[in-house]
C-alpha cells in the first residue's frame, strides 16, 4: 500500500435491501463488526457522525439512494467529515455501473479514498477501475435476475389470487394457511355507514373525522376499493414489465352504492364545490355552443364567455342570466317537475322502515367509536401516570381525540330522534301507494315551478345536467347567437334534446303551464295586471 493509512477518517456505507432485514439487524450488524476490523487493520478511525450512512436502501439498479447520494454529499471537502470511504464488498457499493462511475468520480473530484475491505481501491489505477467495474456490473447482472425472478413469482402468486405486494385492502383479510379471503365486519360497517353519510350530505372531511381516518383515504376506500376487484400492478421499466392483476376480494359496498357515491364526488368536484357571492342557477351547466368552454356568471346578471376562450373563438359575448335560466326551467320542469319537493315530501311521509332499522345500527357503531375513544384518553392518562409520554404530547393527543369524541357525538345526536318510533312495513304500506300519487301529482302542477326556491331549482339543474352525454360532452346548456337574437339547446339526461330562442316569448311559456304563470314570468306589467283584473286575483308577482 503506498499511502499511509493510520489516522484516517473512515465513512462506512452499510446497506441492506429489504425493511425487514433492517428490522432484524443482522445484516447490519455484521458489516459494522466487519468495518471497525477492517479500519482497526489499516489504524484508522471511524468518527461518530460517519455512522449515519448506514440503513435499509436498494444498491439495485434505478432504486432509491438517498444513503449513498448523503455520502457523496458530505464528500465535499467543504464539508469534511471523512477522508475515505469503506465497504464490505462491492455489492454494498453499487450493483449499478453508471452510478457507480458517477460516484467513484465525486469522489476523485473530492480527493477522497475508497476502499473495500482493507483493500484500497485507487481511483486512478485503470486497472482497479477494471475489477470494480466487472464486479459492479455482475451484481448488476445477478441483482437483475434476482429481481426479475421475484416479480415472475409475484406475478404468479398474484394470478392465484395471493396477495404479495404491500398491505391488505382496507377492510379485507387473507388466510395463508387456506388461502381465503374474508373479511372484517367491523371495518366494513366503518365504509357502509361513510357511504350512507356523504350520500345523505355530510361532508367527506367530517365523516373521516369521525372514524379517525384520513379524508384522502376515506375517498379512495368509497370510490375505488370498496368493490368485489382489487388490482395490483407489477411495473420495472429496467425488465419491460408492467402488468396489472385483477384479484377476487370481499365487497364492502354494493356497486350501485358504489357508483353513486363516485357520482356525488364528481358532482362536488364540477358544480357543487365552493361558495360564490352571486347565486348562478347554471353556474359550470352552460357553455358556449362553438368551442363548448363553461361561461361564467358575472356581476349576477350576465353569463359572459371567459376572456381567454372569446380570443379563439366570437360566437356568444354574454347572455343575460335571467333570460336563459327561466327558457331552461320551463324545459326542465315539463319533463321532471319539481324533483327536489317531490322526493323530500315523499321521504317526509312515508317512513323507510329499513333506513330506520338501519339508523340503529348505525348508533351501536358509533357509539362503539366513542367508547373506543374513551379507552384511549383512560390509556393516554395511564402513560401521563407511568411518565411513558409527555404532557405536551398527551396534550396533542388528547385534542385529538376531543375532536374525534364531538363528531361522534354530533352523529349520534342526529340520529337519535330518527330511531325512536320505527313503524312497522304493514302500516306504511298501506298509505304509500296513495302519497305517491298525490305527490307526484302534486309537484308536476305547472303551478309549482314559481313556488320553486332557488335551492329546490338548483336541485333539479343539478339532476337534468348530472353526467355526459353518449358522445361524451358534459350535459348543460348550449347557446350561440345570431344577430341580436340568442339560440340554446338544452342537453338533459333524458337525452330529449330541447331546443329555442331567446327571448322566450309568452306563447313558448304557455304550452308548458298555465297562462296566469306564464304572464307573471314572461309577460309584461301591463299584460299581468290585465289578466289578474279579469280573474278577480289580487297581485301576487313573485320577485325572480
Amino acid at each position: 500500500m503506498t499511502a499511509t493509512t493510520t489516522g484516517l477518517r473512515f465513512a462506512p456505507l452499510i446497506r441492506v435491501s429489504t425493511e425487514a432485514q433492517e428490522r432484524r439487524g443482522e445484516s447490519l450488524r455484521t458489516q459494522q463488526k466487519q468495518i471497525r476490523q477492517h479500519v482497526s487493520m489499516l489504524t484508522g478511525k471511524i468518527p461518530d457522525r460517519c455512522w449515519r450512512y448506514t440503513g435499509q436502501e436498494h444498491a439495485t439498479p434505478d432504486q432509491e439512494r438517498k444513503l449513498l447520494d448523503r455520502l457523496l454529499q458530505d464528500s465535499n471537502p467543504k464539508v469534511d467529515f471523512f477522508d475515505a470511504v469503506i465497504v464490505v464488498d462491492p455489492s454494498r457499493w453499487s450493483r449499478d455501473n453508471r452510478k457507480s462511475k458517477e460516484g467513484l468520480e465525486i469522489l476523485r473530484a473530492n480527493e477522497r479514498r475508497f476502499f473495500i475491505g482493507t483493500m484500497e481501491i485507487d481511483l486512478y489505477n485503470p486497472q482497479h477501475l477494471l475489477y470494480l467495474g466487472m464486479a459492479t456490473e455482475m451484481n448488476e447482472f445477478v441483482a437483475l435476475i434476482n429481481s426479475e425472478k421475484s416479480i415472475r413469482n409475484r406475478i404468479a402468486r398474484a394470478k392465484r389470487g395471493v396477495p404479495s405486494v404491500g398491505g391488505l385492502p382496507y377492510g379485507r383479510t387473507f388466510d395463508r394457511k387456506t388461502e381465503q379471503w374474508g373479511t372484517d365486519e367491523d371495518k366494513k360497517k366503518h365504509i357502509q355507514w361513510a357511504a350512507e353519510q356523504y350520500l345523505k350530505g355530510e361532508s367527506m372531511k367530517k365523516i373521516a373525522k369521525a372514524l379517525g381516518m384520513h379524508q384522502t383515504y376515506l375517498h379512495r376506500i368509497l370510490t375505488e376499493r370498496s368493490g368485489d376487484q382489487w388490482e395490483i400492478r407489477f411495473r420495472s421499466k429496467k425488465l419491460n414489465i408492467d402488468e396489472t392483476i385483477p384479484i377476487k376480494v370481499p365487497r364492502l359496498l354494493p356497486q350501485k352504492t358504489i357508483e353513486a357515491v363516485r357520482k356525488k364526488a364528481r358532482a362536488n368536484q364540477t358544480y357543487t364545490h365552493g361558495h360564490t357571492k352571486h347565486k348562478y342557477l347554471l353556474a359550470r351547466m352552460i357553455f358556449c355552443g362553438e368551442c363548448e368552454k363553461a361561461m361564467y356568471g358575472q356581476k349576477g346578471k350576465y353569463y359572459r364567455h371567459h376572456p381567454k376562450n372569446y380570443k379563439e373563438c366570437q360566437n356568444v359575448t354574454y347572455i343575460p342570466a335571467g333570460l336563459i335560466e327561466n327558457a331552461v326551467l320551463v324545459h326542465l320542469f315539463k319533463m321532471h317537475g319539481n324533483i327536489d319537493g317531490m322526493t323530500k315530501a315523499i321521504e317526509r311521509a312515508i317512513p323507510n322502515v329499513d333506513e330506520r332499522r338501519q339508523l340503529v345500527e348505525d348508533k351501536k357503531l358509533l357509539q362503539k367509536q366513542l367508547a373506543d375513544v374513551e379507552k384511549e384518553r383512560n390509556r393516554i392518562v395511564r402513560c401521563i401516570a407511568k411518565g411513558i409520554i409527555t404532557d405536551k404530547d398527551a396534550g396533542r393527543e388528547m385534542t385529538e381525540l376531543r375532536t374525534r369524541e364531538a363528531e361522534l357525538t354530533e352523529q349520534i345526536d342526529k340520529i337519535t330522534p330518527l330511531v325512536e318510533n320505527i313503524p312497522t312495513k304493514k302500516a306504511i304500506r298501506r298509505e304509500a301507494s296513495l302519497i305517491k300519487r298525490q305527490y307526484r301529482a302534486i309537484f308536476k302542477s305547472t303551478r309549482q315551478l314559481a313556488k320553486m326556491t332557488y335551492e329546490q331549482k338548483r336541485s333539479l339543474v343539478e339532476f337534468a345536467f348530472g353526467g355526459l352525454d353518449p358522445e361524451g360532452r358534459r350535459l348543460g346548456v348550449y347557446v350561440d347567437k345570431t344577430g341580436d337574437t340568442w339560440s340554446y339547446v338544452v342537453r338533459g339526461k333524458l337525452q330529449d334534446v330541447r331546443q329555442g330562442r331567446l327571448p322566450m316569448d309568452l306563447a313558448q311559456a304557455v304550452e308548458v303551464m298555465d297562462l296566469g304563470e306564464a304572464l307573471e314570468m314572461f309577460g309584461t306589467e301591463r299584460e299581468y295586471e290585465e289578466y289578474l283584473a279579469e280573474e278577480g286575483i289580487k297581485n301576487r308577482r313573485v320577485e325572480g
